[in-house]
Formats: structure tokens, sequence, C-alpha cells
């Protein structure tokens, strides 16, 4: 960055100014005030903890309040890093420049991605193009995944997710993103940047891919770490962690920055499977290999934070550790923290590293049906259909877990996708594990089937490019907002026909909530946890996930022409919906990456039984809240 450009930013440094809209909402089927605080400053807008927030209905987490955790003994910590360009403590813009120096010039100024449309330029057609492309979207600072996090109460550069040509009017500005960001290549970058942002007080935000369904990774008025750019990659045939005794075969190591999709093209003609996600364009190293990390291969191999062997990472103080289970006592604590306790919380990931598994088939058992038409207004808790299928797949679970067979399975008001896949050398096992299922399925009547066989890929890159077929990638667009609830099920829901049944009226509750309150209806089953490693004390991850035989998700979306009403009842309901899975597990939890980010009773429900372990470890290695995101352990609460 150029100090002419830096200068040029400096001069619109005014006395902030606060637009406050209210609005009267409703949470939990209870009218509240919706109060939005907007800092019109160099980045546009700073929100009060960078969200609006349900005034009256979080009576415990309101501004002027102290944060009362739900969890004894759990206090926040007092963050500081609260200085805002319109302060004397901001940089200026020799000091901006300097530090620019110290990092080869990596201090970028932040363009969202659909500015060029917003000025005519020829830029905009590229945007259009791939504006719902996930690979696209990562593969810049200036777009998240969600529109929900490029927009800052009306400050935001956002098309129309479906009509993305069409013409846009109004101000493109910078909305949550960052004004400044580092484009990190190396771990001297992260150093500096920490030392930096101590020095003047900034807020710190820390963005990998972007897929964010919390605005974690991003935050108004903050210098931004933009790790997507450490791209090595290694593969070690044999491998000795620092002060570790035994060697381990086949383990790779990555930089923070490489996708899941660029993992599995490296280690892939090396003959070996990681353990990533569904998503291509997911980093592996960062919120998913920091806070759980579930996938296809999930049930056969565990989590990606079971996988983690080592860590290289910078914590607060900007000093450089490699960390493992054979660490020094404090050390080895933020290893344990850092498998399953959160991305941006405890340090800066610079390198990931991780044990390989010998490549072996996929496969995978695909079945995909519309629903009858029903007779009238549909109505899913009176619904045959949905009842029996959603019975026959509870009924089939456990013994599908107990194969290590992953499950996708995504129930709509109008049509089923079903895919159950298995990591197996024996190519014709999952055909004897799903015969139940399959039967039932293939002989139901009046489901018009439109996909129903088995397929084995030798490879995962030929499971992948069969998951991203229309019919299945639709269930998870990118480029419009979203809202997101999630729950984890336990096996004890699955283990008796009367259980089961519990299970299938909440999902069908869940489904009539959000079909009849503009969420769309849909519910996702997802069967990818670690059910075969069932022990916890390794790693800092949600005890809950152990004893999950499914996920269920429930959401619902909305683009940048939907009404600002309807994307706060998409939000309620989507909220609301899954009441009746928390009504079936009292004390349970979800996917700390896969919630709701109103969730209130957070830290039981992201963290469980975790949280004051993990709140101790933040409090040695970060004890003045350098790194701070939306309900992560540690988190400041509302009036921050």
């Amino acid at each position: 960055m150029h100090s002419d450009e830096i200068q040029a930013l400096l001069k619109v440094k005014a006395t902030p100014r606060v637009h406050e809209d209210e609005q009267e909402t409703r949470f939990n089927g209870k009218p509240q005030s919706k109060r939005c605080s907007t800092w019109l400053l160099v980045c546009d807008c700073i929100l009060l903890g960078y969200f609006c927030f349900y005034w009256n209905g979080l009576p415990s987490l309101r501004l002027g309040a102290t944060f009362n955790s739900s969890i004894e003994g759990s206090d926040p910590l007092r963050f500081n890093y609260t200085c805002v360009p319109s302060q004397a403590c901001w940089p200026t813009t020799n000091q901006w420049a300097d530090f620019n120096r110290t990092i080869n010039g990596h201090l970028k100024l932040t363009v969202p991605w659909a500015a060029p449309c917003y000025a005519g330029s020829d830029g905009c057609q590229q945007v259009t193009t791939n504006y719902m492309n996930s690979s696209a979207r990562t593969s810049q600072y200036g777009a998240m995944e969600f529109l929900d996090w490029e927009s800052c109460g009306l400050s935001s550069c956002m098309l129309n997710s479906f009509s993305p040509s069409a013409p846009v009017d109004g101000t493109c500005s910078l909305g949550r993103l960052s004004t400044y960001h580092v484009e990190a290549h190396t771990a001297n970058d992260v150093q500096k940047t920490l030392n930096f942002v101590r020095a003047h007080d900034i807020r710190l935000s820390i963005k990998n891919s972007g897929h964010d369904y919390f605005g974690r990774s991003n935050a108004a008025n903050s210098l931004a770490i933009w790790t997507r750019n450490m791209k090595n990659a290694r593969y070690h045939k044999t491998f000795q962690a620092t002060g570790c005794q035994s060697t381990l075969e086949n383990v790779g190591e990555i930089g923070a920055g490489i996708s899941a999709q660029e993992a599995w093209e490296f280690f892939e003609p090396l003959g070996m499977l990681v353990t990533v996600g569904a998503t291509g364009s997911v980093g592996v190293a960062g919120g998913y290999g920091q806070g759980g990390g579930h996938g296809p291969l999930g049930p056969m191999y565990g989590l990606m934070v079971d996988n983690a062997i080592e860590f290289d990472v910078i914590t607060a103080d900007g000093r450089a550790r490699t960390i493992n289970a054979c660490s020094p006592a404090e050390d080895a604590e933020l290893f344990w923290a850092m498998r399953g306790g959160g991305g941006g919380t405890f340090a800066v990931m610079i390198s990931y590293k991780f044990q390989l598994h010998p490549a072996v088939p996929l496969n995978v058992y695909s079945f995909q049906a519309s629903f009858p038409v029903p007779e009238g207004q549909l109505d899913i808790t009176e619904s045959v259909v949905h009842r029996d299928v959603i019975r026959a797949l509870a009924s089939n679970q456990a013994l599908f877990a107990s194969h290590g067979m992953a499950g996708y399975n995504f129930v709509l008001p109008d049509h089923m996708v079903s895919l159950q896949i298995l990591p197996s050398t024996n190519t014709e096992l999952i055909k004897n594990i799903t015969s139940s299922y399959n039967k039932f399925l293939s002989r139901y009547p009046g489901l018009n089937i439109t996909e129903n066989a088995y397929y084995t890929f030798h490879k995962f890159s030929e499971w992948y490019a069969f998951a991203q077929t229309p019919s299945i990638a639709r269930n998870g667009p990118v480029g419009v907002g979203i809202s997101e609830s999630g729950r984890f099920l336990p096996k004890r829901l699955f283990s008796r026909p009367q259980a089961v049944e519990k299970l299938v009226d909440a999902v069908v509750t869940a489904m009539q909530i959000s079909f009849t309150n503009g969420g769309g209806g849909a519910a996702q089953l997802y069967a990818t946890g670690p059910f075969s490693q069932p022990v916890n004390s390794g790693t800092g991850v949600n005890p809950a996930f152990r004893d999950a035989l499914w996920e269920v998700i429930m959401g619902g979306i909305w683009t940048s022409n939907t009404p600002e009403s309807v994307r706060r009842q998409i939000r309620n309901t989507i909220s609301t919906s899954i009441g009746p899975f928390k009504a079936l597990t009292p004390g349970g939890g979800c996917y700390m990456n896969e919630g709701d980010w109103t969730e209130e009773n957070w830290q039981q429900t992201f963290f469980g039984s975790n949280y004051d372990r993990l709140l101790e470890v933040k409090r040695l290695f970060d004890p003045s809240g350098l790194f701070n995101c939306w309900k992560c352990i540690g988190w400041s609460g509302y009036d921050e």
C-alpha cells in the first residue's frame, strides 16, 4: 500500500456518526426491539459487537450490562483493542507505511468483490459469472461465502444472487470487511501484524476461506490477517513430532491457506486420503481444522482434529510455537484447545500436520425421489411419506454408523436426497449394509424415483465430482444470505422404536415450522461425525459430537432483493425450528461452526463441558483478548 493511498483514506477520519435503526421484530415468538447501531467510519461502519442483536430478547446480555456466562466461573476476558480511525491511537500514515515495509508490501486496501459492477467497469462480468461459485469467492479477501457477513447495517456491496447481472444502484461500501488486510505469506507477516495491532490497540480479525456462518472471520474497523496465500504442502513418509518418542507414518503437512481440494489434489497421487469435508474450497487448517472438521470420512477415521498431530502457530504475544501432545504442559494444553476449541481464538495457525490414510475406494448408495403431491395444503407433520422415510433412515442409522458409513441426507417438502458413503476395499459391502433401507425405498408406493444406484469411486476427487451434480450441490448454495441452526442427536434416540418415533416427530415438526414460516422447510441430516472415536480426552471439541449419530441442520436463504422484514422472519423461523430437537436433547449441543449465531446458551451449546478448560487456556495465552470473535471462547459479549 502506498502512503498516498493511506493518506486518502485517513482524510475521512472524522467524528463518528451513529445511526440507530429500531424496528420491532420477533424472537422465539415474542416481540423484540431490534437495535442496530452503526458507526460510519473509514471502513463504512462498525456494529456494536459487529452484529445486530435482539435488545429485549436477551435480558442478561444487553448493552451496558456485565456479561453473565451461563456456565459458572466462565467470565469473559476484558477485551481491549478498540481503537478506531477517529481516535488519536489510530496509526499515522507514516506508521502504516513503516509497518507495510516490515511485511514486504503485503498490506492491502480491501475492495469489495462486486465493486466493478457498481462502477460499471470491465471486471463486472467475471464477478457476475462466478457470483455463486465458492472457489471464486474464497480467492479474494473482498468477498465472504455468505452475504450476511459482507453487510453492516445499510452498508454493503451486494448483487442479486440469482440474477447477478441485474442493474445495481446505490453505493458500494465495505460493510463488515476490514479497510486494510494483510495478505500473509509467512510467519513473519503474522508476527509483525500481531505486534502492530498490540502496539496500536487495533481490533484484529483472521480470515482463511470465509466459509463462516457466524461472521467470525471479519469485523469492521479491524486489521485483518488473510491466511489464504500460505500454500505449502508436504508429505512425510515417516514423521516424529517435536519432543515425541514415537515415529508415525503417512503424515501430511499443509500451510494455513490450503483448501480441501488443494489438499486432496496434492495427497491423492501419493495414494492418501485426507479427512476433509464436503466442500472443496473450505480451508482445512482454519475453522474447519480447529473447530472439529467432519465429512464423508468422519465415521471411519474421525474428525479432522482427531487426525491432528502438530501445529505451528503464532500466539498473541507474537511468539512462534510448535505444539503437540508431547509439548511442555502449557503448550500441550494449547494444542488440546486448538483441536476443537475453534479458529481465530487461541493463536494464528501457520502449519497443520495431520494423519493421512491409505486410499481405499469410496462406495456410495445414492437415492433421490420426489414425494407424491398431497391432497390440499401440505402439513409435513401429517405427511405419511415424510414420516416413513425419516423413520426408515433413523432405524438403520446405528447399523450404518457401526460400519463407519457416512451419510448426507436432505429431506425437503417435495423431495429427498440420500447419500450413504462407505470407504472400503470391499465394494459389495455397502449393498449388504443398506439392503433393508434400499428395499424400503425402492418399493415405497408413490415415490417418483429419479436415482437409485450404487457407485464405486476409486479416488476422492471422483466422489467429489459426483457430489457436485446440481441435484446434490444445490443443497449447499453460497453467494446468498443464510440463516442456520443445528443440533447433535445422540445415539440413544436411535436405540428403540419409541425413541425413533420421538425423533421422527421432532424432524417433521421442525420442517413444518420452517415450511409455514418462510424458512423453506428443509432438514439436513448429516451422519458424518466421529462415531468410531468415542474418547474425547485428546481434543477440545464439544463432547456431544462423540455421541451423535446425526447432526441436524435447519437453514433458510435470502438474497439482496429480500426485504429486511422477510430476512428477519427467516432468521427467527430457523432459530425457532431447532426447538423440537432442543426439547429432545436437554443439555445437548451442536457443532460450533454450524449453529445459530443468535444462540443464547452458546457456551454449553457450542463447547459443552469443555468450555471452562478452554477458557483457562484462552486466559493463559491471550490474557488481553487480542483474538476476539463472535461467541468464541472468552467472547466479551454483546456490549463489547
